[in-house]
């Protein structure tokens, strides 16, 4: 582009873009003997489209153990793993935006997405002494005043 003066940056878009198309990509290569626009259409049956699951290859990672209740915090939010997983260390695929969307992976496989623990159910499950879940009344007010009460 000799000569070239050019004083906005519209203009110099402009004079990049007709020395591209006409002279860059008309222009044989030496090393190929071909034009790049016709050597890029030579091959064009190589070009792929980008998978429809494009965003998901751009997610964030963060490494967890699952507790064993089966929760996992993630950013001061707390979900709910499955319970295959319990002590083991896995991978949460996220994107920032959207915490409610948060795979779990396990050596490489899928295990689906978590599922936010809801804190009000949550509150009411109590364990017995073989650590399995009793639901206690959503409306029951222990009459203690502890948020645990043994039921007679």
């Amino acid at each position: 582009m000799p000569d070239f003066s050019k004083d906005t940056l519209q203009e110099i878009n402009q004079a990049f873009k007709a020395w591209l198309s006409d002279e860059y990509h008309s222009r044989k290569h030496s090393s190929t003997g071909k034009s790049p626009l016709a050597r890029f259409v030579d091959n064009i049956e190589c070009v792929r489209s980008a998978p429809d699951n494009l965003k998901d290859h751009f997610r964030k990672v963060a490494r967890r153990r699952v507790n064993k209740d089966r929760t996992i915090v993630l950013d001061k939010r707390l979900y709910e793993g499955p319970v295959e997983l319990i002590g083991k260390q896995v991978e949460l695929f996220f994107h920032e935006e959207e915490r409610d969307r948060v795979e779990i992976r396990y050596k490489q496989k899928s295990y689906g997405i978590l599922k936010q623990v809801d804190l009000n159910v949550n509150c009411r499950v109590k364990r017995d002494k073989n650590n399995d879940p009793i639901i206690s009344g959503g409306n029951s007010i222990p009459q203690s005043g502890r948020i645990w009460e043994i039921e007679s």
